[in-house]
């Protein structure tokens, strides 16, 4: 996808036709932009340099924010098997219950690790 700085412009992944980041349909080929994805999946550790839940929380904001603009598939989060665990999983099932992700869960066996579907 093609964004210049501080641009309120976003490529339509379907035929390419540049869009307002705020509509959530393209006027060319009426393909839900909002929806678009290059199906890239955005990967940070949010539990082990020492951060406090408030802290690590601030991280998650970041990284969904960060995921919209450059319209990730989804996050893994490397959270630990702490505090920082269950905030993050208290703070997704709110995002979830609000329809602002698809789904989230454990990474597979890895009980440290969450992987949250976005779009």
């Amino acid at each position: 996808m093609l964004i210049k700085p501080g641009s309120n412009l976003i490529d339509c992944l379907s035929c390419g036709m540049r869009v307002p980041r705020d509509i959530s349909r393209c006027p060319k080929c009426d393909d839900h932009v909002t929806r678009q994805t290059d199906g890239y999946v955005l990967t940070e550790d949010i539990a082990h340099q020492q951060e406090r839940v408030s802290e690590a929380l601030i991280k998650l904001e970041r990284l969904f924010v960060e995921a919209e603009l450059g319209r990730a598939a989804g996050l893994r989060l490397i959270v630990g098997s702490g505090l920082i665990r269950e905030a993050v999983f208290e703070a997704l099932r709110a995002r979830q219950f609000r329809g602002d992700i698809l789904g989230y869960g454990q990474d597979g066996q890895n009980t440290g690790a969450i992987f949250v579907k976005l779009r």
